[in-house]
């Protein structure tokens, strides 16, 4: 059986996840626009390539080399963040 203790994260997890969390919305704001859009809407919201298209009124080709360079930066980002 487990006790409480090993069941709540502590104090110190808790502070590195939102230190995390903070880097990752310092960083999709860094973004500029048209790659924030395509990551969100991919990542989050979890619509296809084709709806993504649809919405951001551009080619699937176009959606597609948004969302792999805007996670290019994305990483760039967060992996200067961690310095």
């Amino acid at each position: 059986m487990h006790s409480s203790a090993e069941q709540s994260p502590n104090a110190e997890a808790v502070l590195l996840n939102q230190v995390a969390l903070g880097s990752l919305q310092d960083c999709l704001e860094a973004l500029p626009l048209e790659f924030r859009e395509a990551i969100i809407l991919r990542e989050l919201e979890e619509l296809s390539y084709k709806e993504i298209s649809g919405i951001a009124r551009v080619p699937v080709g176009t959606v597609m080399s948004r969302i792999a360079r805007g996670r290019k930066r994305l990483q760039q980002c967060l992996a200067g963040a961690q310095r």
